[in-house]
């Protein structure tokens, strides 16, 4: 070999060395992780990879984020186009796993900043899978092929085989509520179980990604290396204090029966295991291989279940409150069975049910406790005494967490004071209702030189006392409720107090569910 071969064939062997130890592709185009979300523009087609991520709503114009899901097989089989997104960001069921429901709406794809006037826009067809047990999850088929989504130019997204280590590098792509496509970086991190009530998710991951919020919910989770979908984003304690945790929109992690609080966390739920679920780019309510099927659905008949009791009636005298279940239900199969549990994980082990039980008249009343902490209700329908278990079934256990507490003060009176912005000397004051902590308050307000917080004369409740016929025309001079949330228990009571020459001073006590009060809260209105 001349020297000059030998030179060639050093510079072949580098090129290629070079080439096998080149590093991944970085989807995240070098944005650093935990650094805040940055606005995506596509004019250019810089980001047609991301084009088939966009903005869901359904008939009542709830803001989610939502994936096309890429189904096609090997050969490029194709069938219906699904989108992925989060079932409680879509609909608050719990107990229920809805299955090929019609559902109205729209997808809109190609969502850039710059790109809006090139929007693609498909209508919703039918809600092939939708839960909020276990996992936070919903299946939407659309009207359009996906065939003729991709002969559109819109770019699904592969599914990953498996959920990334632990402090792997991860993005996701969110729309906040009225904007458009954003990229955000973090690291993939594991978590427990996970409650929201009413919700409770068994198998949860989560991550410090920035810019989350109202309307990023059912975003995709993606391998930064390879642009992969492995799970999607289901809530978040941003913005949110500690004293709410467990509540809604304020989810709290359950270590060994206790909750703990992770501030300005997002959470997940893993998707991967859907690579069982299709076959030749279709759905498949297969429960041999499909862990979807079969489902369960449960209906409540009386009000949600109660989230927390506590063990002492509130002068600490007399017998313990010995706390039950109390759940009346009905069930879409013939029988079920249940077991009561300090983890969530374990609904998932067929291990201590009780036996087959006729769904009729469905009524669970064992007692909870007597240790504090989280303690967990697993129900699974069945339907025959003889039906074998199956991953799936288990899978789709519904899962109920109450917690157990010693009373103690009430947490501070949560109350919300907007100044009128039209120039009148009018405050309108929110009273915000969050049960269990915070059951019901009682305030009174006038000048503030002569009101005297501290003397219990002239406070009134909230929510008000039934107002008799002659008292009906003062009751809707004070307060009235607000809703945000049609068809859920009203959450929020209001008052508008017009202030002229002399400030006002509100005084506010919240009391709990037992009937436990709060320090007090003074606030004062200015004149202006």
């Amino acid at each position: 070999m001349n020297i000059t071969h030998r030179v060639v064939s050093g510079l072949l062997l580098g090129s290629l060395c070079a080439t096998l130890h080149a590093a991944p592709k970085d989807f995240g185009e070098g944005l650093a992780n935990a650094s805040p979300a940055r606005l995506l523009t596509n004019a250019q087609h810089q980001h047609d990879h991301w084009n088939g991520i966009g903005r869901i709503r359904n008939e009542t114009q709830t803001l989610c984020t939502a994936s096309l899901l890429d189904t096609r097989t090997e050969d490029g089989t194709s069938g219906p186009a699904y989108v992925l997104t989060s079932s409680h960001c879509l609909h608050r069921l719990n107990g229920a796993v809805q299955r090929d429901l019609p559902i109205k709406g729209s997808i809109s794809f190609n969502y850039f900043d710059d790109t809006l006037e090139a929007l693609k826009t498909y209508p919703l067809k039918t809600l092939k899978w939708g839960s909020s047990q276990g996992v936070d999850l919903a299946i939407v088929e659309l009207q359009a092929s996906l065939a003729d989504l991709i002969k559109a130019g819109i770019q699904p997204l592969k599914l990953a085989e498996e959920v990334p280590a632990s402090g792997s590098d991860i993005l996701t792509l969110i729309a906040p509520e009225w904007d458009t496509l954003h990229l955000s970086a973090c690291t993939q991190q594991t978590s427990r179980e996970l409650v929201e009530q009413p919700f409770v998710w068994r198998v949860t991951m989560k991550n410090q990604c920035q810019g989350v919020g109202v309307g990023s919910f059912g975003a995709p989770l993606l391998d930064r290396a390879t642009n992969q979908l492995f799970g999607i984003l289901s809530t978040s304690t941003t913005g949110q204090p500690e004293e709410r945790k467990c509540q809604r929109d304020a989810p709290c992690e359950i270590h060994g029966g206790t909750a703990v609080w992770h501030p300005e966390t997002n959470y997940g739920s893993p998707v991967s295991f859907l690579n069982q679920c299709f076959v030749d780019g279709m759905l498949q309510a297969d429960s041999e291989h499909c862990d979807l099927y079969p489902t369960t659905s449960i209906t409540f008949q009386n009000p949600e279940p109660i989230q927390q009791y506590f063990i002492k009636p509130a002068d600490g005298k007399g017998k313990d409150i010995v706390p039950r279940w109390n759940l009346t239900f009905t069930t879409n199969t013939p029988f079920y069975r249940y077991k009561t549990t300090r983890r969530a994980i374990d609904c998932e082990n067929p291990a201590l049910y009780s036996v087959p039980i006729k769904a009729q008249g469905a009524y669970v009343n064992d007692a909870i406790g007597p240790q504090t902490g989280m303690h967990m209700l697993c129900i699974v329908g069945v339907e025959s005494a003889e039906q074998r278990v199956t991953n799936g079934m288990m899978r789709n256990a519904l899962t109920l967490a109450v917690e157990l507490a010693e009373p103690g003060p009430a947490r501070t009176p949560n109350v919300t004071i907007n100044l009128d912005k039209q120039g009148s000397a009018a405050y309108t004051v929110i009273w915000n209702l969050a049960p269990p902590f915070m059951h019901r308050y009682t305030y009174k307000y006038g000048p503030a030189a002569t009101t005297d917080c501290l003397r219990p004369v002239g406070y009134q409740p909230i929510p008000p006392a039934p107002a008799a016929a002659d008292e009906e025309d003062e009751i809707i001079d004070l307060v009235y409720p607000l809703n945000d949330h049609p068809g859920m228990v009203l959450e929020k009571y209001a008052q508008v107090i017009s202030v002229r020459n002399t400030p006002y001073k509100i005084c506010t006590y919240a009391f709990d569910q037992a009937d436990q009060p709060s320090t007090l809260r003074v606030d004062l209105l200015k004149p202006r």
